[in-house]
């Protein structure tokens, strides 16, 4: 009976780890999401890092949902950063399309000029952008 009492605990207190654990931002999510903040820097990287944030889906840009138990970048609302004018958006979205659940893509008044990027494509699940 104590083995099992024991078994127990140990099944909870892993389950409870779990549990923790996968309710938190797929780190690969995240570990994009701040690539990208550093690629475009200036005021972006100012504005992110200015939080204090356990996870980039705490930023208030970026919304995130939960997927299996795990939970994704879903939504990314980079509006008003003038400093995307100079940036290579092919890079960015490349870098966007590692992001499995994305399905909102919002950059409006940017400043940025010139063609849709070719990949754009690689966007899969994208429906607003």
């Amino acid at each position: 009976m104590k083995y099992f009492n024991l078994i127990s605990v140990v099944f909870i207190l892993i389950f409870g780890l779990f549990e923790t654990i996968s309710g938190m931002a797929v780190p690969n999510d995240c570990t994009v999401i701040e690539e990208v903040i550093n690629t475009i820097g200036n005021d972006l990287q100012k504005s992110y890092k200015s939080n204090t944030l356990n996870s980039c889906c705490d930023f208030s840009q970026i919304i995130c949902q939960d997927f299996n138990n795990q939970t994704a970048v879903t939504e990314i609302k980079f509006n008003n950063y003038k400093n995307l004018s100079n940036q290579d958006m092919g890079k960015i979205i490349s870098q966007f399309a590692k992001l499995q659940h994305l399905t909102t893509l919002e950059m409006a008044n940017n400043l940025i000029v010139g063609e849709l990027p070719n990949n754009l494509s690689e966007l899969k699940n994208l429906q607003i952008l």
